[in-house]
This record gives C-alpha cells, sequence and structure tokens, in this order.
C-alpha cells in the first residue's frame, strides 16, 4: 500500500508538472509584446518540465528501493535543473538585465560540473564524488538564492524611492492595489518554498534513504509548491503591463 501510495503520487506530481509547463508555453502568445515575461514563462516552464520528468523517472526506475544513491542524485540533478531555471525566470523580473552572459555561464558550468561529479560518483560507487557533487550543488542554490535576494531588495529599494508623478501614476495605483512589488512577493516566497523543498527532500533521502512514506508527503507538499509558482508567474500577467514600465523605470534613472 504505501509503494502504490508513493508511485501514484510520482505520477501525479509529474503530469502535473507537465501539464502547467505546457499551460505556461501554450499561453505564452497573449504576451509577446513583453520579450522578458515571455521569456520568464518559458524558463518557469522548463523548470516544471525537469521537475514533471525527475519525478516520472523515479516512477519508471523505481531507485528508491534498491539504489538510494541513484535515486539521490536524480534527484539533485532535477532540482539543480529546475532551480537554476526558476532563479533565471524570477531574478530577470526584477531586474530585465540580470540574465548577462557571465551568470548563464557560471550557472551552466555549476551545474555540468555537479551533474558530472555526482553521477560519477554514484556508478563508480565512490561516496566522495558523490558528497562532492552534493555540495557542489547545496553551495550553487546559496548563491543563487543570495543572489535573487540582492535582486529583489535593490528593486524593492528602488520603486519605494521612485517618486509619483503623472507618467507613472497608473503603475504605481496597481501596486497598492497588489500590496506588493508587481507580484515579486508571492514570487520570492514560491523561491523560499522551492529551495526549502529541494534541501528537505535531500535531508530526507540522506536521513532515510530506504524508506518510502516520506517521499508520498514531500510530493504532496512539492505539488502545492509548483501549483503556487505556477499561480504566481501566471497572475503576474495580469499586471504586466504597469510592472513592465515601473521596471523599466526604476532601472533607467
Amino acid at each position: 500500500m504505501e509503494q502504490q501510495l508513493y508511485h501514484l503520487t510520482l505520477l501525479l506530481s509529474g503530469i502535473t508538472c507537465l501539464v502547467m509547463a505546457a499551460s505556461l508555453y501554450y499561453n505564452n502568445f497573449y504576451y509577446r509584446d513583453y520579450r522578458i515575461y515571455k521569456r520568464s514563462r518559458v524558463l518557469t516552464a522548463l523548470s516544471l518540465s525537469a521537475f514533471g520528468i525527475g519525478f516520472l523517472l523515479h516512477l519508471y526506475f523505481g531507485w528508491r528501493t534498491y539504489w538510494p544513491s541513484a535515486a539521490t542524485a536524480l534527484s539533485v540533478t532535477y532540482f539543480h535543473m529546475g532551480g537554476t531555471m526558476l532563479s533565471w525566470s524570477h531574478a530577470s523580473l526584477l531586474n530585465p538585465e540580470y540574465l548577462k552572459r557571465f551568470r548563464v555561464i557560471r550557472d551552466m558550468t555549476a551545474l555540468v560540473v555537479n551533474i558530472v561529479t555526482l553521477w560519477t560518483g554514484v556508478f563508480f560507487d565512490i561516496s566522495f564524488l558523490t558528497g562532492i557533487g552534493i555540495g557542489i550543488f547545496l553551495t550553487h542554490v546559496t548563491w543563487m538564492s543570495t543572489d535573487f535576494m540582492r535582486t529583489y531588495l535593490r528593486a524593492s529599494r528602488l520603486v519605494r524611492e521612485l517618486p509619483i508623478t503623472k507618467e507613472n501614476a497608473h503603475w504605481w495605483t496597481i501596486r497598492a492595489q497588489h500590496s506588493t512589488f508587481y507580484g515579486q512577493r508571492s514570487m520570492s516566497i514560491a523561491c523560499y518554498l522551492i529551495i526549502l523543498f529541494g534541501l528537505g527532500s535531500i535531508i530526507m533521502t540522506a536521513l532515510l534513504p530506504h524508506a518510502v512514506w516520506p517521499y508520498s508527503v514531500l510530493l504532496c507538499v512539492g505539488n502545492a509548491v509548483f501549483c503556487y509558482i505556477y499561480y504566481s508567474l501566471d497572475n503576474y500577467g495580469a499586471v504586466i503591463e504597469a510592472a513592465t514600465n515601473a521596471t523599466e523605470d526604476i532601472y533607467q534613472r
């Protein structure tokens, strides 16, 4: 029963993530005039796809019960890929110039080195390399989280300092109505949730490598997190014109 419940939650979680990813990508044509937001939706769709495919691979291979190190490596791989895409997506909405070449090269290098090191350790049963791979993942996630937080705080400070004029009164009113920085607070919450979910999953895997029931609980929590990410980004489209104007204003000062 425990195993069946785990398989069911994996299947439902994988399908849910892929459906939300397809929805973000399919509905993107509505926002063809908003380059940054359109790219952000694509990156979030890629992030959700990474998680969805990862869950379905867990279901297909069933490594959790007989090869826990491979199951951990798979989890770290799609969490790292999905987290990187999510970081690029949300930070770019706060700062249109965020996704520069050096950041892409930096993050992709960390991702590739992590995956190669991690899976080399798993396939050749070298626990030292596996530990290094997980260490690279945790370090890079902390780095991206700090980067995002700095971007968020800077954008929030700039928008608070921007004086209200006739030209920006429209989007300022929208900001007041939403009581957030154009939905970015909900997006920052989404980023924190995915970080906590990822770290919780890795810790749970380390503490209970052969247990199955905790992952059913984690997957249910994860589904709620992914739905919140989808909702927060999709809801951002309701104020995209005002948000785009505001972001341009604060970075052109």
